[in-house]
């Protein structure tokens, strides 16, 4: 009998799940209509001069459905770009941008959606991640949105590298959701931990990207121009490679000698002069080394970050000799011992599955000893800012080796520049050996001093004004303003260079600056200062006069034509790729959550004043207003709530199984539950939940079957697994009164969409004896409600005999 109430169980609920839950065509969020819109494809062209490399971008958004959409896409960048130019394009008619303050920026664009005109806004959520929103893509029409920015490629040991982000990974997400108000698209809620969190967390399922083509031209001569991660085609003036998908960060390296000449650029002001340093030769190692590895060996470091990774560390505990000690934390914890002995140790643990990844916790352990510290990670995670901070606290240099193939390489580098350390970054293919060496020679070596004389320019404002710390075989751009654009003769340790004017590309359209290349790397190095500092009106003033995107500037084109009478009504989010080379299953399994927060208002009050009391660096959170929340979050909602029966252009769409839906932006509810990734570790908030439900089913005792109808209460604590107890009241055949009185358990999050419960206790009428339950519960549309079907069983005595008594019943249940 058990058996078949189950089977009946999962038939019944699995027939009431949306349509959104079944498998769909790749591409973006589908409508009513069961169309997807295409994916988005990116064209990106290249072209590098010395250490500054200029990029083109073209991201082309196609509306394959009868409806004017606006689509939210996130996606990542260097994270040294200095992003300056963006122009929308639609069927003939060309967009130009303005680059504004965030907020006024979010605001015309509001207007611009509400009067169904073409627009597009671009947003900085962190150094390496930007949102693009375009607005009011015709029915069947192509939006093109072309970009420009400005990114420096890095030399080491004999050789140019070019990183190229594809993708912005799952990070995990530490802390609690606290019902405040959501403020991106994105998969995660925000948290008290990750207060950003919904802007940097894309929905994304395997291969759902979109196709990137990417062209490179080199304006000097170079050699062997390589790549471990993507296959290059030479073609007769540009390198070429195509990622069909999207899913992993593109390494292209060359052979070139540090340029023993340097760049002057003309300005409105004089102008700007740059050069490459060198890091000075490696000198012996003489003492022992203590090394501490902080290793992270949570879910994202599986797969590709786990193949070099796990090399490496072998490599580097084999390099150290016998007067050294190592010691682990992190992910394991191993105390200090000789190195063979601690590797030994660890290799014990490694095939042993990790938990996530707390950088911020795990850093703020770490205490100045003495000892050199070596972070092995991806860096990803959601609070960059309180895994810089506490990385700071340390007082201690940290050397960070990234590794994955999309790590978070702003918090990475972060970390090491702010903590006085060194950075490098290992892929599948490099000589794990030799960057083992690289780091030793690291711990071993004290920073060197590294000045640039200027000779005749009369330089000013130098950047970076203390320049960080090299490896060995490493370099940096030094960039200053000088008050003439001539050419002279700078020198760096003895070393003299030549300064050679160049002359600036002509700017693309769209364009927010007059500027040439050297001026923007000097205003978006300035800027790293100025964020650094959490000066709102200077970074602001400082993007404005420069033309560039930053936390607190966005650029936004509004066209003139209306492409939708009464304004655009609905929104799809582009979905992403989950990086190629990382565990699907163990990073994005994805759980159904219903979010039913509790959290006092004084509680929240307190943590308002705190929020204000506290100086910190900028935060991209505050710039929307509440009446441009107010009017997103209408959007959203239409997007993502399955349960509307409206018609026409108001016709509430179906969620895709990786999109996600956002609570509330800025105080606006959108819609009640939320689909998050096991590996976000986003906690359920504790709290007591309040059920009552009523239903009808069949009791069947000794043969007999008879009509029953139930009416029960429950109250029960706890966060996904819940505790509590229950009182239920029958009426058997319309004239019997029955009940049961039971101790309950339920384990919320099974299968997207179930929570499955139980109960043991006692039953009373019609005899007297134990009971036991089992009970099967799945969302409803309308917050706060759920169907179940129950199976209860119970041994009752009665007038000296015994018998069974076997019940099923079926209802909606509601639950505070």
């Amino acid at each position: 009998m058990l058996r078949t109430v189950i089977a009946v169980a999962v038939v019944a609920l699995c027939a009431s799940a949306r349509a959104s839950e079944m498998p769909r065509r790749m591409g973006m969020y589908p409508t009513a209509g069961g169309t997807p819109l295409a994916m988005l494809d990116s064209k990106l062209e290249v072209t590098v001069r010395g250490p500054i490399v200029e990029t083109i971008v073209q991201q082309t958004f196609r509306n394959e459905t009868d409806r004017a959409t606006e689509a939210t896409y996130i996606f990542p960048l260097p994270f040294d770009a200095a992003v300056s130019a963006m122009a929308i394009k639609a069927g003939s008619r060309t967009i130009h941008a303005q680059i504004e303050t965030r907020e006024r920026a979010q605001v015309r664009y509001e207007q611009a959606v509400a009067a169904g005109l073409g627009a597009a806004l671009l947003d900085q959520e962190r150094p390496d991640i930007f949102t693009q929103t375009v607005s009011a893509i015709a029915p069947h029409g192509t939006v093109v949105v072309t970009l420009r920015f400005d990114t420096v490629a890095r030399y080491q040991a004999g050789s140019w590298d070019l990183v190229l982000p594809m993708v912005v990974a799952p990070r995990y997400v530490p802390g609690t959701a606290s019902g405040r108000p959501t403020t991106g698209t994105g998969r995660a809620p925000d948290t008290d931990r990750s207060p950003d969190a919904s802007r940097v967390t894309p929905g994304g399922l395997p291969g759902a990207g979109g196709k990137t083509e990417v062209a490179i031209e080199f304006a000097e001569p170079i050699d062997d121009v390589t790549s471990s991660t993507h296959e290059i085609v030479k073609t007769e003036h540009s390198y070429t490679f195509t990622d069909p998908k999207s899913d992993h960060d593109a390494i292209v390296r060359w052979r070139a000698h540090v340029p023993q000449a340097g760049w002057v650029e003309s300005a409105d002001t004089g102008g700007f002069a740059a050069v490459v340093v060198e890091a000075p030769a490696v000198k012996p190692r003489t003492r022992p080394v203590r090394c501490l590895l902080v290793l992270d060996r949570s879910a994202t470091m599986r797969g590709d970050a786990d193949a070099v990774e796990h090399p490496f560390v072998r490599a580097l505990f084999g390099a150290l000799g016998a007067k050294d000690q190592a010691s682990v934390t992190g992910s394991d914890r191993i105390e200090w011992r000789a190195p063979e002995q601690a590797l030994s140790a660890l290799e014990d643990r490694w095939p042993k599955s990790a938990g996530a990844f707390d950088l911020s916790k795990v850093l703020a352990d770490i205490h100045d000893d003495g000892a050199s510290i070596v972070l092995v990670s991806d860096g990803l995670v959601a609070d960059d800012r309180a895994a810089l901070a506490a990385a700071t606290h340390a007082g201690t240099p940290v050397h960070v080796i990234g590794v994955g193939p999309a790590p978070n390489r702003s918090l990475l580098s972060a970390i090491a520049t702010n903590t006085g350390g060194t950075i490098r970054f290992g892929a599948i293919g490099d000589d794990v050996s030799a960057l083992a060496r690289d780091v030793l020679a690291d711990l071993a070596s004290p920073p060197a001093a590294l000045t640039v004389n200027w000779g005749t320019l009369a330089a000013s404002d130098v950047l970076p004004a203390m320049l960080p710390r090299l490896g060995a075989g490493q370099s940096t751009l030094v960039i200053a303003r000088v008050a003439r654009a001539v050419s002279a003769n700078a020198r760096v340790r003895g070393d003299v260079f030549l300064l050679a004017t160049t002359t600036p590309s002509r700017a693309p359209e769209g364009a927010t600056t007059p500027r040439g290349p050297m001026a923007r790397r000097w205003a978006r190095m300035k800027l790293d200062e100025l964020v650094s500092r959490g000066d709102r009106n200077a970074i602001a003033a400082h993007a404005m006069r420069y033309g560039l995107v930053s936390p607190m500037t966005s650029m936004v084109a509004i066209g003139e034509d209306v492409v939708v009478q009464g304004g655009v009504k609905h929104t799809v989010a582009v979905p992403v790729s989950v990086p190629a080379g990382m565990h699907w299953q163990a990073v994005q399994a994805q759980t159904a959550v219903d979010i039913d927060f509790k959290r006092p208002t004084e509680s929240l009050k307190l943590e308002d004043e705190r929020n204000r009391d506290a100086k910190e660096a900028p935060s991209p959170d505050s710039a929307t207003s509440p009446d441009v929340a107010r009017e997103k979050a209408k959007r959203i909602s239409n997007a993502g709530d399955s349960s509307g029966t409206a018609d026409d252009e108001d016709t509430l769409q179906p969620r895709h199984p990786a999109a996600v839906p956002t609570v509330a932006v800025n105080g606006v509810e959108a819609t009640a539950d939320l689909v998050l990734s096991n590996e976000s570790s986003v906690t359920y908030g504790r709290s007591l939940r309040y059920s009552l439900s009523v239903g009808a089913g069949v009791a069947i005792e000794r043969g007999r079957s008879e009509l029953v109808t139930a009416l029960t209460g429950r109250f029960d604590i706890g966060a996904r697994s819940r505790f509590g107890v229950e009182g239920s009241l029958w009426l058997v055949d319309g004239l019997h009164v029955q009940g049961e009185t039971m101790l309950s358990f339920a384990q919320r999050g099974i299968g997207r969409l179930f929570e499955l419960g139980g109960g043991i206790g006692l039953h009373l009428g019609g005899g007297v004896g134990p009971a036991i339950d089992l009970t099967l519960r799945t969302r409803l549309p309308v917050r706060h409600l759920a169907t179940y079907l129950r199976y209860d069983g119970a041994l009752l005595f009665h007038d000296q005999t015994q018998g069974g008594q076997n019940t099923a019943t079926f209802g909606v249940e509601a639950h505070w």
